[in-house]
């Protein structure tokens, strides 16, 4: 909302269906944006659109899933790019944005380092930004927006403390939205 600027009609791109691509897409779409998402299951694309996804692409079936997604946006790209994969992706990522678009880096799933093709990024004049945590404004501009909107986290599962080694590796897994340890009663 605020690296990328969002408005209503524009278009977000959301990486996989873990817990800040999943939050990302019910914001953007309560803000009245059009949502595209990855992932490599179907069953969670469905998942997805029923949260406000208007559109999925599985990266399995379409490895080059940029041009599906350039595809969706008749050859514009999205506005922005919600990037969590990492690695070398980064590069389908600028591929995926429109000129004078916004990647937003949250994540390194498949890797801490890339290799960055510069030209693209350059002829497209890609903004990148890196995220790691929001100021406190808006982090008090977003609790109003998801009372008003009804939007909560989706918790796959919430594992004892006990079991958090079996979370970890759930969350290694993969999984749809969140994982929770909970620590206490």
């Amino acid at each position: 909302m605020d690296i990328g600027n969002l408005q209503p009609g524009q278009t977000v791109l959301v990486q996989g269906t873990g817990g800040v691509s999943v939050f990302a897409a019910q914001i953007a779409h309560a803000h009245g944006a059009r949502v595209i998402a990855t992932s490599s299951k179907d069953e969670n694309l469905e998942r997805i659109k029923a949260l406000g996804a208007d559109e999925g692409v599985n990266y399995t079936t379409f490895p080059d899933w940029e041009r599906k997604v350039l595809e969706l946006t008749d050859g514009k790209g999205v506005d922005i790019t919600i990037e969590v994969a990492g690695g070398n992706e980064i590069n389908k990522s600028v591929a995926a944005t429109k000129v004078a678009g916004t990647i937003t880096r949250v994540g390194f799933l498949t890797g801490q380092t890339s290799q960055l093709g510069l030209m693209p990024v350059i002829f497209r004049q890609t903004t990148i930004r890196g995220i790691a945590v929001a100021p406190r404004t808006s982090f008090d501009r977003m609790n109003p927006f998801l009372d008003k909107h009804q939007i909560a986290p989706e918790i796959e599962h919430v594992y004892p403390f006990e079991e958090a080694v079996e979370a970890f590796n759930h969350l290694s897994r993969g999984a749809f939205g969140k994982i929770v340890i909970k620590v206490g009663d």
